[in-house]
């Protein structure tokens, strides 16, 4: 769940009140550090908003860029057409169905 301990006594209010597993590692990660924990604020939120509609963009920049990389070093980079796109694709699969 966290890398925080969490007591018993935590993890019966958690359920009760509807937390999810994972909800306690993004209020920490996210939150605004109080005296005694941190508390979600609305500007908390829509600081992560903006930073993954950031992500999502770059990530949709991406689409069709291609690394070579051999030996763990990047040797050349390039956009592929969707003829190479396919025959790349295409060894990819030969080399799952080999292995």
């Amino acid at each position: 769940m966290t890398t925080s301990a969490v007591s018993r006594h935590a993890l019966a209010r958690m359920a009760q009140r509807g937390f999810q597993a994972d909800d306690a590692d993004l209020i920490m990660l996210f939150g605004t550090p109080i005296q005694d924990g941190f508390l979600v604020l609305k500007k908390d939120c829509e600081a992560v908003e903006r930073e993954l509609k950031r992500l999502q963009d770059r990530v949709r920049r991406l689409s069709g860029k291609r690394l070579v990389v051999e030996a763990g070093r990047i040797v050349t980079a390039y956009r592929v057409g969707k003829g190479t796109e396919r025959r790349l694709l295409r060894g990819a699969e030969d080399r799952e169905l080999d292995a």
